[in-house]
This record gives structure tokens, C-alpha cells and sequence, in this order.
């Protein structure tokens, strides 16, 4: 993940009421509009892809103890950065087919043995088929929201996917596993430490918790958002601001967040693997990844400095993908989710402009921003839309602005200083 604390958030009073008042200058902020209240989550970290390379004081390539997960018989090799392009404000991962002679693990020796349990799986060096691309955060988190833009190779037999990884005890969250095969779904998923929380029953079988998620829509063809909301006491995951699975779990080990594009074999999770003909992956293409806290707690202490980088205007837009069918037992029960509603994410970019990016399944005609001064002079007015918007207000930056965020009655207030 992106960060080694415990997530005791920023300071934040939430009003329920009307109004809600936000004072934080600058600052990249995201509401959740519920039908009965409004939610505070303040940026804490993330990647905007705007360098020409990987951030490595943020990201690692591998997963510190191992560069493939040999119990899973995947065929990469995770390289050390040379599978990552960053272009245009997009990271790509890909995979490519390359035979390379590499250790597991980094820190062993070339002959020692690779022992999981009491199964022998051979020499720590050995040949892979493939290398591949995945960043793992420095720090680990606990608790949050974690969001990536994205785009889907179109390849078929890759493995790509944005999750947490809780390492020993192995705690898991898998927002997304995906199949470049099936770019209409996604396999949500969990895993405890404790082997009873990860079984569930469905009809008269036991199931361990995960499915396929059928969506309209198709993440190779342009971006998506894929979203996952981790407390103490559940998990929710979303589909551009739509939720589409639900577990009412407390998974409190903290974790390292992962995106990577891995290579399944035939006989492995996740198969088919690639056919001997595919050479390259093509692009798992990454525009962000944005990991927001609440403001129910305060922020005692904080031994990672928060270093915000300047936004690019870069814009890839969005898909409008939804939820086509509810598998219950993943969905949970529709009394969880009736005062869903949508997501506005208030992004500072550059040369006097901020980007409003908003998700859910459906924007309520009566949504809207304005921009007032402090002398309560309207100064622009717009519905909100789905996606991402790019608002320029250079021609007022010489004032203090008060940006008005209306939707389900509620209304939020943000400070907007040049």
C-alpha cells in the first residue's frame, strides 16, 4: 500500500444537517452524496503519473519477499521497473514474453529451496517465460478508499488487478482481479486469516467469498474507476461510484496496496494463460490512483510526509459501465445499499482550474456547483454530469472563492484560495 500508519484521520466535522461546511484551501477532497447524509473524505495519498518515471520513493516492484507468486504456478518474472512506461500521464504495465534466468526471492541464494507449508516448489533461481510490471507500496495502510482510473489490455490470458495484500498473517482485498478474456467482469474478492470468515453459503453450498461481477459496458474500449471503501467493519466495492459487492467483515491487518498485470498458466487461478503466439500484453493503462480518508478521527500522528503533486490536465474520459445483475450473496442485501448516491471529487490542477470528477449510477437532475464569492455573488453555475470536468476560474483569481455543491438536498461549501 501507500502507507504505514494507522489511519486516524484528519479533522473534519461533519454537520448533519443542510450544510455542510468545508475550510480546507487547496486541498483535494471527495464527498460521498448519500441520500441521507454527506460523507468528508480528504486526499492522503496516491500517484498521478505525471514524471517520467516511477516514483519509487512511493512504489517497490516487487512484493519485498518475492517477484511471482510460485503457489499460484503464475509464469512472470516482475521486473525490477522494466516493464513500466510512463507516458502522458499513464503508467502502463505490460507483460512481455522473455525468457529470463531470475531468483524468486532477491535475498536468498541461487540454490536454496522454495518451501510454502510442506510443498517443495524448486530452486529459488530458475527460468520464467515472462516478465511483468507491478508497483507495491513502501507503507502499508489501514482503512480508506482507494481508487484506480484505468484501462484494460485487450490481449487475451493477462491477469491484471488493484489490491491489498496484508503479507504475514496474508490478509487480502482484491478491488479488482480481471481477465483481459472477460472485459465485461470483475472478480471481487476477500481473504481472512481466519478460514470460517472466508466461507459463505449460497443456497445449500459452501462458497468461499468472490465471484464474478457482470457490468454493461467494456473496460478495454476506455477508462474506468474501480473504487473499494475499507473500515472496520466492511468492505464495499464500486464500479465508477456504482457498488457492486458488499462484505461485512473486519479485516484490521494493514496493508500494502498492489496493481499489477500478472501471466496465469493453463493448469493455474486465473487460466488460460496467453497462447504461444501472444508476445506482449499490451497495456494495463493506469491514469491515477487516489487513496482518501474520512474525517471521523484525528490525525495524531503522522511519520510519512503527505507530499500532494502538482495534477496534470491531462483527461482520459470516462465509460459509463453499470452493474448489470446482482448475485445477492456478493451484492449483500438491498437494505445495505438505499441511500447510495454519488461521488464528487474536487481535484486542484494547474493554471487556476479544478477538476470535478463525479460517479454513481445515476446523477440526480438537480445537481449542481456554483461558484460565489464572499460577498455571495454568483459567479457560475453548472449541473452536475457524470465524469470529469475541468472548471477554470483564472478570470476570478484575484477574489476568494466559495465553491457550493448541491445534490439530495445537501449542500456542501468549499473554500477555494489562489
Amino acid at each position: 500500500m501507500l502507507f504505514c500508519l494507522k489511519l486516524f484521520m484528519q479533522k473534519n466535522q461533519l454537520f448533519i444537517l443542510l450544510l455542510f461546511t468545508c475550510i480546507i484551501a487547496n486541498a483535494q477532497v471527495m464527498w460521498q452524496f448519500k441520500k441521507d447524509t454527506v460523507v468528508t473524505w480528504n486526499y492522503f495519498d496516491g500517484d498521478e503519473f505525471n514524471g517520467d518515471i516511477v516514483d519509487e520513493g512511493k512504489w517497490i516492484f516487487s512484493y519485498g519477499w518475492g517477484r511471482s507468486i510460485y503457489s499460484q504456478k503464475e509464469q512472470q518474472y516482475y521486473s525490477e521497473g522494466k516493464n513500466h512506461i510512463i507516458k502522458n500521464g499513464l503508467l502502463s504495465l505490460n507483460a512481455k514474453k522473455e525468457k529470463v534466468n531470475e531468483k524468486i526471492v532477491d535475498y536468498i541464494n541461487d540454490n536454496d529451496s522454495i518451501i510454502a507449508g510442506k510443498t517443495f516448489y524448486g530452486l529459488n533461481k530458475r527460468e520464467f517465460k515472462y516478465t511483468a510490471g507491478l508497483i507495491q507500496s513502501r507503507y502499508d495502510f489501514l482503512y480508506g478508499y482507494f481508487e484506480i482510473k484505468f484501462k484494460l489490455p485487450k490481449q487475451n490470458g493477462y491477469w491484471p488487478a488493484f489490491w491489498l495484500y496484508g503479507g504475514t498473517p496474508n490478509e487480502e482485498i482484491d478491488f479488482m482481479e480481471l481477465k483481459t478474456d472477460k472485459p465485461n467482469q470483475i472478480h471481487v474478492g476477500r481473504h481472512s486469516t481466519n478460514n470460517k470468515e472466508n466461507e459463505y453459503r449460497e443456497f445449500f453450498a459452501k462458497k468461499h467469498w468472490g465471484a464474478w461481477v457482470k457490468f454493461k459496458g467494456n473496460l478495454n474500449e476506455g477508462y474506468n474507476i474501480v473504487a473499494g471503501e475499507w473500515t472496520k467493519d466492511y468492505i464495499k466495492y464500486y464500479l465508477n461510484g456504482e457498488p457492486i459487492a458488499y462484505t461485512a467483515l473486519s479485516l484490521n491487518v494493514p496493508k500494502k496496496l498492489v496493481a499489477n498485470i500478472a501471466v496465469p498458466s493453463n493448469n493455474g487461478p486465473f487460466k488460460p494463460g496467453p497462447s504461444d503466439t501472444t508476445l506482449n500484453s499490451g497495456g494495463f493503462d493506469i491514469d491515477y490512483i487516489r487513496v482518501w480518508v474520512n474525517g471521523k478521527n484525528d490525525l495524531k500522528k503522522q511519520t510519512i510526509p503527505i507530499k500532494v503533486n502538482k495534477l496534470s490536465e491531462e483527461k482520459y474520459d470516462l465509460n459509463t459501465s453499470k452493474l448489470k445483475s446482482k448475485n445477492k450473496f456478493i451484492y449483500g442485501k438491498k437494505s445495505i445499499h438505499k441511500n447510495e448516491g454519488i461521488t464528487v471529487s474536487l481535484i486542484k490542477l494547474l493554471n487556476n482550474s479544478f477538476q470535478l470528477v463525479v460517479l454513481g449510477k445515476e446523477i440526480p437532475a438537480d445537481a449542481m456547483f456554483r461558484i460565489i464569492n464572499t460577498k455571495q455573488v454568483e459567479l457560475k453555475r453548472e449541473n452536475l454530469v457524470y465524469g470529469e470536468t475541468t472548471i477554470n476560474y483564472s478570470e476570478f483569481k484575484n477574489q476568494t472563492l466559495l465553491i457550493e455543491i448541491t445534490a439530495y438536498d445537501k449542500k456542501i461549501n468549499y473554500t477555494l484560495t489562489n
